[in-house]
Parts: structure tokens; sequence; C-alpha cells
């Protein structure tokens, strides 16, 4: 079964509004297992979290639950996240940056410079020309600049921003001292890096997926995905195939806003630069788009929704299953998505290829291979379809043979 439509608003409320409450049941159950739930906070991230928190409360609007567990949205990104674990870097003078941090970066960055990455962080230049700030990233190179008399402007810029980042967080825990991020996902590195950067204060995240590749050697620690928990997609599992197609979360909960990278103060009161004149008209959803029939599904919630969630959201999954990894033309128009960015410092698009071809279609990397595929019209479509997920059954059986071997 699919979503036999490809109206957005339409696969919103049958398809996607059940999944979307799923999560709003298992966060609300979260916050009421709390010892002290007086002392806790959900902070929903922006932008994605903006969204989330909209649909939240929207969820214990109508079902009638009430939130145990203090509720605020909260301006962060990767990069203000990692700016107090670098910002511990130079005021401590450490000769290596933090963990997490070194983790992070070197993954995101690969072969960037470490002037290139203290850009993408601080917004500030390192002074001088010398050539080791050129080279290829490593945890000593980049804590060596934020020692360094060059790296003055960089560490300054980052102190600067630490600090109204904390008050901001502070402002929104509202004196509370735990704080749960909550965000789509995937690994959780937003709270990883704040936690090392912020130990005075809790910091653990509670996410729609949470996804540890096989790479890794351990999962992240205070890291929960409480729609999906996940070493990668199986065939077994319809709920994994988010992992097939990640683009899709991102684009239902994202409103068209800019991502968070600085803060400033005006008159005493600490802003992002997310927070435009006229922000919060851009959290509603568009009239027909997906999201919209999310909030159509959630309002239409009785008390006491938990059977009705249940029960709707495992056909909901079956049918997103189905519509991801076999989509038809209409599946493939319902569920597109837009230029997606990186983000993370960088202005990197993630964009639709256009179809070039069955052979093409089934190289490099894609946003959503099976979507480009059911749109073009081929008449390949179906054993192209039945290959890549073949290819991805093979994947998962290597991969239980190794881990049994």
């Amino acid at each position: 079964m699919s979503t036999r439509t490809s109206d957005p608003q339409e696969v919103g409320r049958e398809v996607l509004g059940p999944i979307v409450a799923e999560f709003c049941l298992r966060l609300w159950s979260l916050g009421a297992a709390f010892e002290r739930p007086g002392e806790a906070a959900f902070l929903f991230c922006a932008r994605g979290g903006l969204r989330m928190q909209l649909a939240y409360e929207r969820f214990l609007a109508a079902s009638a639950l009430p939130s145990a567990v203090h509720v605020a949205p909260l301006m962060v990104s990767r990069v203000v996240a990692m700016r107090p674990a670098l910002s511990r870097t130079a005021e401590e003078g450490l000769d290596h940056l933090l963990p997490a941090a070194a983790r992070t970066l070197g993954h995101e960055f690969g072969q960037a410079s470490v002037a290139e990455v203290a850009r993408a962080m601080s917004g500030a230049v390192p002074l001088g020309d010398d050539l080791q700030w050129q080279r290829p990233l490593t945890s000593d190179g980049l804590a060596r600049l934020l020692r360094h008399a060059d790296g003055e402007p960089v560490s300054e810029a980052l102190r600067s921003q630490s600090a109204l980042f904390g008050r901001h967080l502070q402002e929104s825990l509202d004196g509370r001292r735990q704080a749960v991020l909550v965000d789509t996902g995937l690994h959780g590195t937003t709270a990883l890096v704040l936690a090392e950067g912020l130990p005075q204060v809790s910091v653990s995240s509670a996410l729609m997926a949470n996804y540890f590749p096989p790479t890794r050697n351990e999962r992240p620690p205070r890291t929960f995905g409480l729609t999906l928990e996940a070493d990668g997609y199986s065939p077994l599992r319809p709920r994994s195939v988010l992992l097939r197609y990640w683009h899709l979360v991102e684009w239902l909960f994202e409103p068209a806003l800019e991502s968070v990278r600085w803060f400033e103060e005006t008159d005493g009161v600490v802003r992002s630069n997310l927070e435009v004149p006229g922000w919060q008209e851009k959290v509603p959803p568009e009239a027909g788009s997906a999201f919209a029939g999310v909030l159509s599904y959630l309002d239409a919630l009785p008390p006491a929704p938990a059977e009705k969630v249940v029960l709707d959201a495992e056909t909901a999954w079956d049918r997103l299953h189905r519509a991801v990894v076999f989509p038809r033309a209409g599946d493939a128009l319902a569920l597109a998505v837009s230029d997606r960015t990186h983000d993370f410092g960088r202005d990197t698009t993630f964009s639709t290829r256009p179809w070039q071809g069955p052979v093409a279609a089934l190289r490099g990397a894609a946003m959503w291979r099976e979507g480009e595929i059911a749109r073009s019209g081929t008449a390949f479509r179906v054993p192209l379809l039945a290959l890549v997920q073949a290819a991805y059954g093979a994947r998962r059986v290597k991969r239980a043979l190794i881990r049994g071997s």
C-alpha cells in the first residue's frame, strides 16, 4: 500500500500525521517518567524543532494531556553548540580539542584547512599568513591556533558568541538545570558538543531518529531516538525507512527561516539571526502542505488518544515504507522535497538530480533515488526499484555476517 495520492496535505494527514503523533506521545511519556519533571525542560531546537514544538503543543491541546516538563524553543545549531567547547579549549589553554568536538569537526570537514574550519565556526579570520593555518585540520592544529596570537580574532568571536548563547540558554531553561534538546536527529551532535562545552548544565537529547552507523565504535550517551534507534535501514523494520530518505523529515519540519549562526544583544535582549521581524509567522505551515496535514490529524485527536495513535501509526509506517521504497509517480510528487542545505557553517546544498537514464540513477549520491526513478516515468521503474532494494538487503546481510564472525 502506498500513499495513493499526489496531494501533500492528504499524505500529511493520513501517513505523516500518525507518525508525528506517535513521536509526540512518546515525548510526553518521557516527560511523565521523569523523577523530577519540574527540574527539566524540553528545548525544541531551531529550525526544525520550532515546528516540532508546534506539533507537540497541538497534540497536548487536542489530547488534553498536561505537560509535566517546561517547554521552550532554543535558538541553536551545530555551529552554535560547538562554540562553547572550542571556547573551553581556548580559555583553558589546551593543546587539543575536547573529544566530541574533535570527532565532529574531523567528520564534517575532512581535509579542510585549520583556517577554513576556524572561520566556519567563528565567522572570524585568523591574522597573518602563517602557512601552518593552511594545513589540513587536526585537533592539535586548531587548538594551537586558538592559543596563538594569530587566532585572537577567532578566540574572541568564540568567547563573545558563547556568552550570548549561554544567556539565551539560561532564559530558555527558566531556572531549570536539565536541558533535553528535542530535534529531528540523527546523531545527537548538538547535545554532545553542548554538554562538553557547558558541563554545568545537564544536557541530553530526544530525537525523532537516532542513527548510529556501524563505523562508530560506540553509541553516543544521553541521546535517544523516540521514533527510531537503528544502525541502518532494515527491510524488516518499516520505520527504519526514515534512513532511506532523511531529507523528508527535515523538509517536513524546517520552516523557511535561516539556520542560527550568531547572536547579538539589543537593549539588553539577546536575539539570534533567525529571529527577524515576523519570524513566528513563518513557523505555521502553508495551506495545502504536508505539515498542514500533520496538524489537521493532531487537531482531530480525541482525549486519551494513545490507542488510536498506536494503531494509526502501525498502518502509517507500512504505507510510508511502501511509498519510499517502491514509490509510484503520485508518491514521488507528494513526498518530493526542495533543495536542502548542509549547514554547519557552510553553504553546501543538496538538490534533486535530473533524470539521466537508468544507469545514472543507480550511481552516485541522491537525496531520494527511488523518487528520482518514479518521477522519471521510465518503463524500468519496477526492476530498478527492486534492484535498489536488493542492494540494501544485501548490505544488511553482509553487516550481520561481519558482526557474527
